[in-house]
């Protein structure tokens, strides 16, 4: 990566509805390509994409103050050791040793130290307890029905819930990492960032996440993380556990850019070379998959490509592009190593394990999704493919619903993957109707699954319920398919009838007939991009299929990153 390579987060967030309504929370903007210009396209309201939440900063003065917030030390060891078993793995940001002897040194303070603080406090110990209230914060969302009991003696009012409290944990670790002066950044200020945008993310402020994830990227960037190949930065050299948790996590925030770029349609601010990124350790009965484990297969199989995906909106010609991505996809996820595989036994295997490679298998489908999702309205074998891998994101998502237990249904996996999956599937039933008319009722199908599992998760996941209602007014408007005749009839642009007026109201000041008979040039991005694609010369191979196979026993890995073939930009 170009060690001069500059932020550039634009700032993309317009005003909110005044009218506003529950769907501003997920956090997109009116990108054409992906999820939020298909919904806008079916006649969805633009409050959906926007959101706002107020920052609040800590004086210098106040952090003795803050430190005062932190719990006992029984409470904190409950909170500690829950964060690590059930909520570490979700995102693999703070090692565990590491942080157990921060804690340790944390603890052996003064009272007259932490009087003074923090001033008078080592300066490899001054941002500790920004770090440590997002793991207290997020060890408190976490927290199944049946908690420890004990743990009731945080709140101080009656009404307040553990969320509650988890975001006061959050918020106060939050200003005082923001409390330091850009020269005193350290990793952990950067690990507590990325940690606050996990919390912002899970709890529905979703543009702040986006926001924060791109302060604790520049700060990253101060420290020189991203310089970690082929030199060190200075304050790491001859440092190897610590400049081996610097690339850590100077690839965990580029996945987060990568995946919320293409995801919520935003800017993406940094690259990763994928032959500075280590495989997947070798794993079998003795030494068990580890999460970073998956997330380094996961990253060679497909995450490597999100980057790439997102660029293709620069190039002139990309269908070379497509379809090599797609071929080197197909050929990894043939080649996951047998651990990988949803359908192994779990015996004797962390109990985590089974989810977090559920994850894997939606994460890798996203990707194929995402490749082909930008020219669904133009080519038929794009259509095909980004149908299929949202089809089988579903299933996905479905199998790690079915394991997963209640605790974990504040995880933000649960609603993107099923709302884009569902969006897409919708759009391309009503814009081609007689075309997907022998997948109509495995649709339905689907539809009614998606919104069974979202109902549910509404009670605890502060996502679920905006994509809720906006994915059952879209099942409405597919129960009103039943024929390719009424649905031609149907795309007239008047309204379906009175079941639909709430959403005929949001779809006041849209071309839907421009929609059901686009102008292409309105509907994908860039114009010499467009004017490729609709001129019915694709040379994407209809014949490409998605279908994974898992389950080869490889002795070393050998994932295919098709530089030879995918041009540099």
């Amino acid at each position: 990566m170009d060690s001069e390579q500059h932020i550039r987060l634009e700032d993309s967030v317009a005003a909110s509805s005044p009218t506003g309504d529950e769907s501003r929370v997920l956090g997109y903007t009116i990108n054409k390509k992906g999820t939020a210009g298909i919904i806008h396209s079916l006649g969805e309201s633009t409050s959906l994409w926007h959101d706002s939440h107020s920052r609040n900063d800590l004086s210098l003065g106040q952090y003795a103050s803050a430190i005062r917030e932190l719990p006992s030390l029984r409470h904190m060891d409950i909170l500690v050791q829950a964060f690590f078993q059930n909520v570490a793995w979700h995102y693999d940001i703070v090692d565990e040793a590491t942080f157990t002897n921060q804690l340790f040194h944390w603890r052996c303070l003064s009272h007259k130290q932490l009087k003074n603080a923090p001033e008078s406090l080592p300066a490899s110990l001054r941002a500790f307890p920004a770090l440590l209230f997002q793991v207290l914060a997020q060890a408190l969302l976490f927290q199944p029905k049946q908690h420890d009991k004990s743990l009731d003696d945080l709140k101080y009012a009656a009404d307040m819930e553990l969320s509650d409290r988890a975001a006061e944990y959050s918020d106060t670790g939050h200003r005082l990492a923001s409390s330091f002066r850009k020269d005193e950044i350290s990793f952990i200020i950067v690990q507590a960032g990325l940690m606050r945008a996990c919390f912002e993310k899970t709890t529905g402020a979703v543009t702040e996440a986006w926001h924060t994830l791109g302060t604790a990227i520049r700060d990253a960037q101060e420290l020189g993380l991203h310089r970690l190949e082929p030199a060190s930065p200075p304050y790491l050299r001859n440092e190897g556990p610590e400049r081996d948790l610097g690339s850590k996590l100077w690839l965990m925030l580029h996945l987060w850019d990568a995946h919320m770029a293409i995801v919520l349609g935003r800017p993406m601010s940094t690259r990763m070379n994928p032959s500075n990124v280590p495989f997947p350790a070798l794993c079998d009965s003795n030494r068990p998959p580890r999460s970073r484990d998956v997330i380094l297969c996961g990253y060679h199989t497909a995450h490597k490509f999100l980057q790439d995906i997102h660029d293709l909106e620069t190039m002139d010609d990309c269908r070379l592009m497509v379809q090599n991505i797609h071929e080197a996809l197909l050929t990894n996820i043939a080649k996951l190593p047998a651990w990988a595989s949803p359908q192994r036994s779990r015996q004797h295997e962390p109990h985590w394990l089974s989810a977090a490679l559920e994850v894997l298998f939606t994460n890798i489908q996203f990707v194929l999704f995402a490749l082909h999702r930008p020219f669904v309205f133009v080519d038929s074998s794009n259509r095909a493919n980004a149908v299929h891998a949202a089809t089988q994101t579903l299933a996905s998502q479905q199998r790690l619903f079915d394991q997963t237990e209640p605790l974990q249904y504040r995880a933000f996996s649960f609603v993107f993957a099923t709302f884009d999956a569902m969006v897409l599937i919708a759009a391309v039933h009503i814009r081609f109707p007689d075309e997907m008319m022998d997948q109509f009722s495995a649709t339905i199908a689907n539809f009614e699954a998606a919104l069974s599992r979202l109902k549910v998760l509404q009670a605890s996941n502060k996502l679920a319920r905006p994509a809720y209602n906006v994915l059952q007014r879209l099942y409405g408007r597919l129960l009103a398919i039943t024929t390719p005749t009424e649905s031609s009839h149907s795309s007239s642009g008047h309204a379906e009838g009175d079941s639909f007026s709430g959403m005929e109201t949001e779809m006041s000041y849209v071309d839907w007939d421009g929609f059901l008979q686009p102008d292409f040039e309105n509907v994908l991005c860039p114009q010499p991009l467009t004017h490729l694609l609709c001129n019915g010369d694709s040379a994407i191979r209809p014949s490409l299929q998605t279908q994974p196979v898992y389950g080869l026993d490889e002795s070393q890995f050998d994932f295919v990153d098709n530089s030879e073939a995918i041009p540099t930009f």
